[in-house]
């Protein structure tokens, strides 16, 4: 069973590998099962993304709308032995050089093995905070 400290670092490493766009080690991170929450999304591509597949699509989108792109994070709060709630902004720049921002949470959720199973955005701390309650 995995830890709230390993959980941490995990989330940790997946932010790090998106940021230097490391899909494989973004994938060893994750079940195969994984699922991207973006519903609550306020800009592009608002919707659910499943499995490798769903996860490789969204992100080659990312990547493809934005000629840099870089997750920052602000805090890690591990909540339980199952989730870790990560506050971020997200500093884009489109393919008109036009730069971008936006802050949100996200809620990771964690299998017994440590491998990532749902990663859900949410625009609010507390909310990401109370579903990890749930």
């Amino acid at each position: 069973m995995s830890s709230p400290e390993a959980n941490v670092e995990t989330a940790k490493a997946g932010i790090e590998a998106f940021n230097r766009r490391d899909m494989d080690a973004m994938l060893e991170l994750s079940s195969s099962d994984f699922e991207y929450d973006w519903t609550r999304s306020r800009g592009l591509y608002a919707g659910v993304y499943r499995g490798t597949e769903g996860f490789l699509e969204f992100t080659q989108e990312q990547w493809d709308v934005f000629e840099e792109f870089h997750i920052e994070a602000h805090e890690f709060m591990p909540c339980g032995d199952r989730h870790v709630v990560v506050t971020t902004t997200v500093r884009a720049t489109g393919r008109g050089g036009v730069p971008v921002s936006a802050a949100s949470t996200n809620l990771y959720e964690f299998a017994e093995d440590g491998k990532v199973v749902r990663i859900t955005l949410f625009q609010e701390r507390d909310e990401a905070v109370a579903a990890a309650s749930e």
